[in-house]
């Protein structure tokens, strides 16, 4: 990672010039960094894992004005030209993406259970420095019931979504295919209004309980 973060610069040069972008300002991420530019957002990750299996998400979501428009890529770089979404504040009505996003086609993205073994096993030991077995256990048997599976955000709350000039835009997608009531669990847990739709509250509580050790 460090010697990422000291390629950087050159990268950055790199790609605004490709791209013709100019810098606006940095804005660090959880697995990489992000510059707003005037025109466009230019999203970099030392994982290029991360970025190509996000760049195939986009361009499943690419029907949909839920989710932000991918521009362009330069996989070999672990590099996403994004589109910029204006006024980009906190979404006003963020729950209102889900539905959208449920509609894509599920074709090569991975199982639920896989995502849910990443974030009890990875993400949720590493931040808490503890495993959580009685709770993955429970994610997981949920995560393998007989549920029509739909192509999840994987990463979905309110931070993750935007507001754009025709309403809320989703961001960094996490996709994979399971239940649909994963994508719900924040917003349920928040209280937001779900303005009717079609969501099985019961799973959504289930899987609110499997999950509680991220809400603690």
């Amino acid at each position: 990672m460090t010697g990422w973060v000291d390629a950087l610069p050159d990268l950055v040069a790199t790609l605004t010039a490709r791209w013709g972008l100019t810098l606006v300002h940095h804005m660090p991420g959880g697995t990489g960094t992000t510059f707003l530019c005037t025109n466009a957002v230019l999203k970099l990750t030392p994982e290029h894992d991360i970025a190509a299996h996000e760049a195939r998400a986009l361009a499943a979501w690419s029907d949909t004005p839920a989710m932000v428009d991918l521009l362009d890529a330069d996989l070999a770089r672990g590099a996403l030209l994004l589109q910029a979404i204006r006024p980009g504040t906190a979404a006003t009505d963020p729950a209102k993406v889900v539905p959208h996003l449920h509609e894509a086609s599920t074709t090569g993205f991975p199982p639920l259970k896989a995502r849910v073994d990443f974030l009890f096993e990875t993400l949720l030991t590493r931040r808490t420095g503890t495993y959580y077995a009685t709770e993955h256990h429970r994610a997981r048997k949920l995560a393998e019931d007989n549920v029509k599976p739909v192509l999840l955000h994987g990463d979905m709350h309110p931070g993750n979504v935007l507001q754009g000039p025709h309403g809320p835009v989703a961001i960094d997608p996490r996709a994979c295919v399971g239940d649909p009531a994963v994508d719900w669990m924040d917003f349920v847990h928040g209280g937001y209004d779900l303005h009717g739709a079609d969501v099985d509250l019961d799973r959504v509580h289930e899987w609110l309980t499997a999950f509680k050790p991220f809400y603690g």
